[in-house]
């Protein structure tokens, strides 16, 4: 009867973890590289961000992507992320 225990609660938490990764999968974005200078064609979205050590900056993404910036690097990264 112990032994059924332990095996059946090694079974749950293992489903519970592979539950985890797949839910972590499902919420991963896609980083794609930021665009500096204004796009002429095409829609697009203008995203802004401030570091200490660099100041205020400025990058583009496209309309359903959202802003990524990362000020933990030197420099800081700029990215884009799809939903």
């Amino acid at each position: 009867m112990i032994l059924l225990r332990s095996c059946t609660t090694a079974l749950l938490l293992s489903l519970a973890a592979v539950q985890g990764l797949a839910a972590e999968a499902g919420r991963a974005r896609v980083l794609t590289e930021p665009v500096y200078v204004r796009p002429i064609y095409g829609a697009y979205r203008q995203c802004g961000g401030a570091c200490l050590k660099s100041g205020s900056l400025s990058w583009f993404c496209g309309v359903r992507q959202q802003c990524s910036l990362d000020c933990a690097t030197a420099p800081p990264v700029r990215r884009c992320a799809s939903p």
